[in-house]
């Protein structure tokens, strides 16, 4: 992973390879119950949430089918954000923490900058 004095931009911030990507993703969804039920959530009420059905999301807490990029960061930010999840989500290595480099770096003032 790159250092953080090399980041230039915040989109370099959100650049990760193929294997940190299958990573996180393996470790979100072995917790996916478990945070689900730390909210207090039902599999319906995730899949309305990030946008698949209920089947999709049952499949992919099941690990019987895979998990996209796009869909893990729906779930890792529903579940950052909500205050029942938040710590774990963080005990559980499961949340880039160079998202949290770029907040704190100051880099997301560069977003209207560069559009």
């Amino acid at each position: 992973m790159e250092q953080i004095g090399k980041r230039i931009s915040y989109m370099d911030y959100w650049h990760f390879d193929k294997e940190t990507k299958e990573s996180l993703i393996r470790r979100l969804t072995v917790e996916l119950p478990a945070l689900r039920g730390a909210v207090g959530a039902s599999q319906d009420e995730i899949a309305n949430v990030i946008g698949v059905s209920r089947q999709t999301y049952n499949s992919i807490e099941l690990q019987k089918r895979p998990m996209s990029w796009s869909l893990y960061m729906a779930l890792i930010l529903f579940f950052d954000y909500n205050p029942s999840s938040h710590d774990t989500i963080r005990q559980l290595d499961a949340f880039p923490y160079q998202l949290d480099e770029c907040w704190l770096s100051g880099k997301m003032g560069q977003i209207g900058e560069s559009i």
